[in-house]
């Protein structure tokens, strides 16, 4: 695996250095369009970026959690809008390949096809509306938010209760998951937001729309129908290394432009310039081991999630626990090194023109995704006092 893992992170090391330019360029054009515009996605179509967490045999590369890890964060440096929606991107795409019908899934992602591009999967899979059962699949009427990348995506999934039934004592209300091409969904305009502002995240709704049987999703919180390796872990632990990369890119973005700016910045109050100001120092300094930590730790993590039996359910749901307080942590982590950096650059900051000012927008956006919620330290220090823990998040 050493070596494999080598090989990986160096390809890929390449292939997001072959489009940084771009994604860099695009960024304030994203921001503006309030979704990745054509330029960046075909960028991210070049280098086959969508496919990192799928089968090969469906198309994918199918990444070790470091390579995951390292490529969304190369790209989140250089936009972090296009980072998220590449995490979200590839994440949803492996269900999409995994949790398909065989036929279905063979069809879709047919790498051999003349016309092949890597499909792009977006939408929630919090239970919203209903699905109600006709011959040959479901009338879907619902309506759900946070669908990153749904402008630019092929498929769109939506989690909805079935009609009529009613949920057992003691037991959730029955679902059923579904996809549907993105031509057949009714986006809204409602992404007008703090930051994240690329990523498009609109509500969407299924109005009327017949979904047949072979477009439903299987196995969401069990095993995939196909596919080995990473794919295959429960979704709490599969879904973080790509997550924790997105931070991982912001606070690298942030120490960067500070590092052009401080040399030639310079604050009324101060003699000489920002970088000369020991107390500058002395925080970019702390900001960078703060950094080298959640660089580091993000690698173990992705080490410990990826080679971690698990024999039972309580196993995997410790694991998935462990995983999100790291992002958790690294969230918070992130926010603080954008802070520092903020602080010190001046003025000019508070301005829409400044990077660093839509860094700390982004963080402070992603950090309300429910992955990173309050709920994942909870969790955690009942595990460490030896409390019960149930499935979930």
């Amino acid at each position: 695996m050493s070596f494999s893992l080598g090989k990986q992170r160096r390809e890929w090391r390449e292939r997001t250095e072959s489009i940084d330019a771009i994604v860099r360029g695009e960024a304030d054009h994203n921001d503006r369009l309030r979704h990745l515009s054509q330029a960046t996605m075909e960028a991210l179509h070049g280098i086959d970026a969508f496919g990192i967490c799928a089968p090969i045999d469906l198309g994918g590369s199918d990444l070790h959690p470091v390579a995951q890890l390292e490529t969304v964060a190369a790209v989140s440096t250089a936009d972090p809008s296009t980072g998220w929606n590449l995490m979200n991107g590839c994440q949803e795409s492996a269900w999409l390949a995994t949790r398909l019908p065989d036929d279905t899934a063979r069809r879709i992602f047919d790498p051999n096809r003349s016309d092949w591009r890597f499909p792009i999967a977006a939408g929630g899979l919090a239970p919203e509306g209903e699905a109600r059962p006709v011959e040959c699949g479901w009338i879907m009427n619902a309506r759900s938010a946070w669908a990153s990348g749904i402008h630019t995506a092929d498929y769109v999934l939506i989690q909805s209760f079935l009609a009529g039934d009613e949920s057992e004592p003691g037991r959730p209300r029955p679902t059923v998951t579904v996809a549907a091409r993105r031509e057949e969904v009714v986006i809204e305009d409602t992404w007008h937001t703090l930051g994240m502002r690329g990523t498009g995240s609109a509500h969407y709704r299924f109005d009327n729309l017949f979904v047949p049987h072979e477009m439903k999703l299987e196995n969401l919180e069990l095993p995939p129908l196909r596919g080995a390796g990473f794919v295959t872990r429960p979704n709490p632990i599969f879904l973080v290394p790509a997550m924790y990369a997105t931070s991982v890119g912001i606070a690298r973005r942030a120490l960067e432009e500070f590092a052009t700016h401080a040399p030639s910045g310079h604050r009324r109050a101060y003699r000489g310039s920002v970088a000369e100001r020991e107390r500058v120092q002395h925080d970019i300094g702390e900001a960078q081991a703060m950094l080298d930590a959640i660089e580091g730790y993000g690698r173990d993590l992705c080490h410990q999630l990826h080679d971690t039996p698990i024999d039972s359910a309580q196993q995997a749901v410790k694991l998935g626990d462990h995983a999100r307080s790291a992002y958790r942590w690294c969230n918070q982590t992130t926010e603080r090194i954008v802070k520092i950096v903020h602080d010190h650059m001046g003025g000019a900051d508070v301005f829409e023109s400044s990077i660093v000012q839509r860094l700390l927008r982004d963080i402070q956006t992603s950090s309300q995704h429910v992955m990173p919620g309050d709920s994942a330290y909870v969790r955690l220090g009942r595990h460490r006092l030896g409390l019960e823990v149930r499935p979930g998040i």
